[in-house]
């Protein structure tokens, strides 16, 4: 498919923003040669990245609100939606001073969902049907380590159960969007299948265990062009 002079609009979090983690500094930047910049110039797209470092479904769904009053999208726009990673977060610090309650990521997963398709059904009301993309995955040992500094390993290990969770716990946030996209008719970029059928898998990870590096860009970066000569 030719989408030269498409207009995209993204709204996402610090992934497709292009932020990654300087491991020199140990500062979040956002890399220069980033997936959604190098797609926009090999397409000849023009896009607008609304991603945000942190942004939940319920902070975007706020914003889109505001963002479609003020500037209504147009029928032929592209819009990509990409969620989950910080919904499906906790605050672990919590965990760490109290492993034996109960904790709530973010977004528990039916309000991650219904706010998913709020979102879906704000643009859809607009004519638009928005292509979702799937979650990156993480590095669990990476991510672990990076969660826990200066916290208590041993607890925040002790809630889990398995560092393993982690992964598990992010995957079951995809799985809601896969369906989703299925059960909603809904164009979706599936972006987790390279970086799980890859070699050097956790190479592909800045420190913190969850944002792509640039060699993890590359990789989204393919799979956005293998969507786009797929249809």
């Amino acid at each position: 498919m030719n989408i030269e002079n498409r207009h995209i609009t993204i709204w996402g979090d610090s992934i497709l923003k292009g932020v990654i983690l300087d491991e020199e500094d140990g500062r979040y930047k956002v890399l220069e040669n980033n997936c959604v910049s190098r797609f926009a110039g090999i397409t000849g797209t023009s896009v607008l990245n609304h991603a945000s470092f942190g942004m939940t479904t319920g902070k975007a769904l706020e914003r889109i609100s505001k963002s479609v009053t003020r500037n209504p999208p147009k029928r032929d726009d592209i819009v990509l939606i990409e969620f989950g990673g910080n919904d499906c977060d906790y605050n672990w610090a919590e965990i760490s001073a109290n492993p034996e309650a109960d904790h709530t990521p973010k977004t528990p997963m039916p309000l991650f969902a219904s706010t998913l398709k709020n979102i879906v059904d704000t643009f859809k009301s607009f004519n638009i049907s928005p292509v979702l993309v799937s979650l990156p995955p993480l590095e669990p040992s990476k991510y672990f380590n990076w969660i826990s500094r200066g916290l208590s390993k041993e607890n925040i290990l002790h809630w889990l159960g398995d560092i393993h969770k982690i992964y598990r716990w992010q995957e079951a946030y995809n799985d809601i969007v896969v369906t989703f996209a299925k059960d909603d008719n809904l164009r979706l970029i599936d972006v987790r299948k390279n970086f799980l059928v890859s070699d050097q898998y956790s190479t592909q990870f800045c420190a913190d265990g969850i944002h792509p590096n640039e060699r993890g860009h590359e990789n989204i970066l393919d799979s956005f062009l293998s969507y786009v000569h797929s249809i």
